[in-house]
């Protein structure tokens, strides 16, 4: 159950980030992309990084469990495959914690009582501002780059929250995931930014195109659908044409949370339920609430081939909550993706 920890080193202009992959078997990981400190000031350049990647396990006897997970059992959380390790921090001092779910189902959210999460990245993409939050709620697979500051002499618990996922979905139970131990010679406050990275924001963009994206699922909860459809991915569910931004219209007509998640090309989140949403960067998967719906905005910017949309939660997808996207277009930019995309998940899930 231990993550697996990468590091490499990317040529700009490729945008800094780190990566998490989920799956139930117990081959996840994370991979950092080395960049994101640039945009700190100086003074945190230097600050020590933390990964915490969190993944669950059920047990079935003496061994732990990989076919027929249920959502909803009693399951154990870990941080880097361990159960209730030390982060040790000093007070005042000010971290980078690299926080990813890499299970396949669960949902996180994360919160260490007493203390912010300053959010400097989202779904591998530095935010433009950076905003302040109490918890983060964290899908599959999904992952946010915080500072976090230390408190006083003492000790506190990073846990996950309890968090509900609807009608017809789950109950996840709050939990301790590690301990915080502040302590040694305190360190100097350091003001933390507001101003992060630069971003573009397509918001007055033409539309090319606009497309509508309608999750759904039978009444036992059994089967999983895409505008009415279960995955083939032998059918072009949806096509879209190279150097141009489209606007989506993602609806949930169910009665629990669904992950909604893109290969290839992020997107900027427009609204939720009527709302407009701030815009702080781009992303690439976003929780949609029962009964709920959400617009989008997705610019095709970089490669051309077959890839696929879906939801996250791997027990949803594998049983047909995915869809196959065609990016067409004369010349690929930046001469990049000539071959068709392919496939990072196949049912049952690889």
């Amino acid at each position: 159950m231990t993550a697996l920890l990468a590091r490499v080193q990317r040529q700009p202009p490729a945008p800094p980030h780190a990566e998490c992959r989920s799956d139930g078997r117990g081959m996840s990981g994370l991979i950092i992309v080395d960049g994101l400190k640039k945009y700190l000031p100086g003074s945190l350049r230097g600050i020590r990084e933390r990964v915490v990647a969190l993944k669950d396990f059920q047990v079935q006897g003496d061994q732990v469990k990989t076919e027929g997970l249920k959502i909803g059992s009693p399951t154990n959380r870990t941080v880097n495959g361990q159960l209730n390790p030390v982060i040790d921090i000093r007070p005042g001092e000010v971290q980078l914690w690299r926080i990813a779910n890499i299970s396949a189902n669960i949902f996180y959210k994360v919160a260490l009582p007493g203390r912010k999460f300053h959010v400097i990245a989202r779904d591998a993409n530095p935010v433009n501002t950076i905003y302040s939050v109490d918890s983060i709620v964290i899908p599959a697979a999904a992952c946010f780059d915080v500072l976090v500051e230390g408190g006083r002499p003492g000790t506190s618990e990073l846990q996950t929250l309890p968090y509900n996922t609807g009608p017809a979905g789950n109950q996840f139970p709050r939990a301790t995931l590690a301990t915080v131990v502040s302590e040694g010679p305190a360190m100097a406050p350091v003001k933390i930014p507001n101003a992060f990275a630069p971003t573009v924001d397509p918001s007055h963009a033409k539309i090319a195109a606009r497309k509508t994206i309608t999750f759904t699922e039978n009444s036992q909860g059994t089967q999983f659908f895409i505008n009415g459809k279960q995955f083939d991915m032998n059918r072009t569910d949806f096509t879209a044409k190279l150097n141009t931004v489209e606007e989506w219209r993602v609806q949930n007509q169910s009665d629990e949370v669904h992950s909604f998640h893109t290969h290839t090309d992020d997107f900027q989140l427009m609204s939720k339920n009527g709302v407009p949403v701030r815009f702080y960067g781009w992303r690439d998967r976003m929780d949609i609430a029962p009964r709920g719906e959400s617009v989008l905005r997705i610019r095709f910017s970089d490669y051309v081939g077959r890839t696929v949309l879906h939801c996250h939660i791997l027990n949803h997808e594998d049983v047909g909550m995915m869809a196959t996207l065609e990016i067409v277009g004369d010349q690929p930019a930046n001469g990049a993706g000539k071959e068709p995309i392919p496939h990072h998940h196949a049912p049952p899930h690889a």
